[in-house]
């Protein structure tokens, strides 16, 4: 019974503090501080953290994807680009050995192929072919050949040859030579009397495409040389100055006893 009346006395006098209140300094609000609430409870549903922030990593240690707000222009959203995985064992700093457009590409330019006339030309006297020059293609001219300008000519793919000869020459011996090496031989006498006729089987034989190339040749260069020039006046229609300038560097000259013949058969 005491000890019932001693635990009343205690609730009694916790009742009356309670009202009365703490006065203690940290209680007490003298208006210039807010009133101290106590933290708001947790309402139900509520989760700690919030719905959506991943509380670890996932399987690849990476975060997720940010998500692409939709567009509402009618256009496409725009395109998340992402750095391409890093493979394992490997660094991002690794380069490729030959940089990232590869190594550079190494230029093969060839040289363009010679033909053979021009091969020729270009060995010249060397090869036993003195004075060879070229007309144009599949066409060339000189001075006769010696024994090894014949094998150079064979070759170097030559399938005729036309002897401007003059009276009295060997024209047997340079057949036997044409004819071993299995070349078509043309043999034309070549003379001021004879210019036109001579002028006309030149121009028939250098023109058989399944003759051709064509080495056509006298002894001096003079009766080759008049002939060319008909053949550049007529057939190349160069003017007179280019014909004469090109017949002259092939042994033309200007006291040549094949000057009035020529003047005769173009004024025909």
């Amino acid at each position: 019974m005491l000890r019932t009346r001693k635990l009343l006395a205690v609730l009694a006098c916790g009742t009356a503090l309670g009202i009365a209140g703490c006065r203690h300094k940290c209680c007490r609000n003298d208006g210039t501080l807010p009133p101290i609430r106590p933290f708001a409870p947790v309402g139900p549903g509520s989760t700690i953290p919030p719905a959506g922030v991943p509380i670890t990593p996932g399987d690849s240690g990476s975060l997720p994807p940010p998500a692409l707000t939709p567009s509402t222009s009618g256009r496409p959203p725009q395109e998340l680009l992402l750095p391409d995985p890093i493979a394992p064992g490997s660094t991002s700093s690794s380069k490729p050995a030959d940089g990232v457009l590869g190594g550079p590409v190494k230029a093969t330019t060839a040289e363009p192929p010679v033909s053979k006339p021009e091969a020729t030309a270009a060995a010249g006297t060397s090869n036993g072919l003195p004075g060879f020059t070229q007309i144009k293609e599949g066409v060339a001219t000189g001075r006769k050949p010696a024994l090894d300008g014949f094998e150079t000519l064979k070759k170097d793919g030559y399938k005729s040859v036309v002897f401007l000869y003059a009276p009295g020459a060997d024209v047997a011996a340079v057949r036997d030579l044409a004819d071993a090496r299995g070349f078509t031989f043309t043999a034309i006498e070549t003379t001021p009397e004879k210019l036109t006729a001579a002028y006309e089987q030149l121009n028939k034989a250098i023109a058989e495409k399944s003759a051709q190339p064509v080495y056509a040749f006298d002894d001096d260069g003079t009766r080759a040389a008049a002939l060319w020039y008909l053949h550049f006046k007529s057939v190349d229609l160069e003017s007179n100055d280019v014909a004469k300038i090109r017949a002259k560097s092939l042994g033309l000259a200007d006291d040549s006893e094949f000057w009035p013949a020529i003047k005769q058969h173009l004024s025909k």
